[in-house]
């Protein structure tokens, strides 16, 4: 069972200017990218790096279209 105080959230949200920000649990690293695919492969990848961690995907609209754990390896 995991522990739900130990893990970390990746969020990949739209912002305002039409483009795609991945929201680390660092707020220093916040990332951004023209286009969604490529925010949802760094937000896997990171999500990966960080495991247990839960990814929380937005869509254009910003409702949750895809909420997903990513269990510790």
């Amino acid at each position: 069972m995991i522990n739900a105080l130990l893990v970390r959230t990746v969020r990949v949200e739209p912002t305002s200017g039409g483009t795609w920000q991945v929201a680390l649990p660092d707020p220093a690293s916040q990332l951004c990218f023209a286009s969604l695919e490529d925010a949802k492969r760094a937000a896997y990848t990171r999500a990966a790096e960080l495991r247990p961690c839960e990814l929380v995907l937005y869509d254009a609209y910003h409702r949750v279209a895809r909420r997903q754990l990513i269990p510790a390896a």
